[in-house]
């Protein structure tokens, strides 16, 4: 079956945790018409299971939250909100699950039924380091809320874990596809465990042995259950796909190659007039999320390589040091030798 593609303005997500966020802000004596500002939506909808927002509502919502609640970290915060038991019949298959890696591999398979903007997948364990990885990826491109949208996954996760397993902290260490806050500080301290920000790709690494901790909860039966009511929950979404994602994941692919928007309209089976229709519906180009992948190599070259800003020029497709400074520059604020120094 051919891939069904949706973009920001599709009404896709589920309201369960914006529901979750609404509640939280309203008991600290946040009103909730602060929280709805520039959406056409009666808070009133929120309680609706069954009714969802497009990627461009659920943008402003977080927005405004974070501006009302005057947290930059609410994110993480947030998170720490949530419990298993938030995620649904989701959750009910997490704590059924007979181990750590079982209940990660649930999540990592099913949590778009809860929250369709992320994407994970589990990736094979390094046999030297003896690590297994879970990549979080973007459905959408999360632009301004990206730190909200990424703490605020890691947070519940760690929750959640915690809970699962009497507090054992699981994590060894997160990589994250977003810049580090300025006041970055005045959390580190209350996180278990390294962050690397810059990131090419959000990661979260665990140790290979820890997977293998049987859970308290665990339940075979109910395992099975839960799974099978979560495969039909899912199986309507199977084939849907982020077009921002794709377009994302295609050019990681072709790294170095840089394909052009034809090159990715033919990967998609779909014209480039109607892949720039759906980007501009994201609230994107193709240019601006090729330039967005280079901005993250760039970073990643610059922070873990000694290549010299020419050699770094070319691995980005540029034909000297002058037009990546230039576009570097364009896209930080400041020059590659500039951010290599003050990281």
């Amino acid at each position: 079956m051919a891939k069904t593609f949706f973009n920001a303005k599709d009404a896709v997500i589920p309201v369960f945790f914006q529901r979750l966020l609404l509640r939280l802000l309203t008991e600290e004596g946040i009103e909730a018409e602060r929280l709805f500002r520039g959406l056409d939506i009666s808070p009133c909808r929120f309680d609706d299971d069954e009714f969802r927002i497009n990627f461009s509502q659920h943008k402003i919502f977080i927005c405004n939250a974070i501006d009302a609640a005057q947290d930059p970290h609410l994110g993480w915060r947030f998170g720490q909100s949530i419990k298993v038991t938030s995620l649904g019949m989701l959750g009910y298959a997490v704590m059924a699950a007979e181990n750590v890696g079982s209940a990660i591999n649930v999540i990592s398979q099913f949590f778009n039924i809860r929250a369709p903007s992320y994407d994970l997948k589990l990736i094979e364990a390094d046999s030297e380091d003896e690590t297994i990885v879970l990549q979080i990826d973007e459905s959408f491109d999360f632009g301004e809320v990206r730190y909200f949208m990424l703490s605020c996954f890691l947070s519940a996760f760690q929750k959640v874990f915690q809970f699962l397993t009497n507090d054992a902290n699981i994590i060894m260490h997160v990589d994250l596809a977003c810049e580090q806050p300025a006041d970055w500080i005045k959390v580190e301290s209350l996180i278990n465990f390294p962050v690397t920000f810059n990131a090419t790709k959000t990661r979260i690494y665990f140790e290979s042995k820890s997977l293998i901790e049987a859970l308290p909860t665990s339940d075979p039966e109910a395992a099975r259950t839960t799974r099978q009511i979560c495969e039909k929950m899912a199986e309507a979404t199977r084939h849907c796909s982020g077009v921002v994602k794709e377009v994302n994941e295609f050019i990681l692919a072709t790294r170095g190659k840089y394909p052009t928007l034809s090159d990715t309209a033919d990967h998609l089976c779909m014209s480039p007039r109607t892949l720039r229709r759906e980007l501009q519906k994201s609230n994107t180009t193709y240019q601006k999320l090729l330039d967005n992948v280079r901005e993250k190599f760039a970073k990643e070259l610059l922070l873990n390589t000694a290549k010299t800003h020419l050699e770094i020029a070319f691995e980005l497709g540029y034909k000297d040091a002058s037009n990546f400074n230039r576009a570097f520059k364009a896209w930080t604020g400041v020059s590659p030798g500039e951010f290599r120094l003050h990281q």
